[in-house]
């Protein structure tokens, strides 16, 4: 499924772990935080990236003024390399993990909101054929590339996380894989990116919901 499919754990993988420092990285709330090496920062530090990697900026995602960055580096606690030398542009607001809590949808299966936004809404029809030509095969679990994998799932549950390119029967907005929206402020940054994309010619058009 490459990465038309996901399936986002509210833990870290194990892969991601055999170097925790990354997810320590982004557990901090501050340059001047020292975090311990726990579980619940480890999983603290892969929400935030997980945010950060489907969204690019979600709305629970600020970034400080460069002049604050550089004088707070001066003062950091580790100026190491690996540590960026003290740079922390990050403020993470206080209900951040709500908005990840909702892009996890309990671990169902969910297209990207990079691909909702920006790709699979310039060919809904031809994406929702092709997800029910997938859908047709006898199959029970799906392995994507990226996040949870394998994941146990039936052909319907495949289908069901393409239905934002469907016409919704309430508000329209951004949905999840259980037709619940998602934070439709979370992606404010993706469809700037759309629109500039669009004016410049380099992306298509979106189409209407099928």
């Amino acid at each position: 499924m490459t990465d038309s499919i996901v399936s986002i754990p509210e833990e870290p993988p194990a892969i991601v772990q055999l170097d925790p420092y990354p997810l320590l990285f982004h557990a901090k709330d501050n340059a001047f935080d020292v975090v311990a090496d726990t579980k619940a920062n480890r999983c603290k530090g892969w929400q935030r990236i997980s945010l950060f990697t489907l969204y690019f900026q979600p709305s629970v995602l600020g970034v400080r003024g460069w002049g604050e960055v550089l004088r707070n580096a001066l003062k950091a606690p580790e100026r190491s390399l690996k540590a960026y030398f003290g740079l922390f542009p990050f403020q993470w607001s206080a209900d951040w993990k709500q908005s990840f809590d909702a892009l996890r949808g309990d671990n169902r299966l969910l297209v990207a909101p990079i691909l909702q936004t920006l790709i699979l809404n310039r060919a809904p029809r031809e994406t929702i054929d092709w997800a029910k030509k997938v859908a047709s095969w006898d199959f029970h679990r799906i392995v994507p590339c990226h996040f949870d994998s394998p994941i146990n799932a039936q052909p319907y549950q495949f289908c069901q996380a393409f239905s934002f390119l469907e016409q919704p029967s309430i508000k329209a907005g951004v949905f999840n894989s259980n037709g619940s929206p998602l934070p439709e402020e979370d992606f404010k940054l993706l469809q700037k990116l759309d629109a500039g994309l669009n004016k410049l010619g380099i992306l298509p058009s979106v189409k209407n919901r099928v």
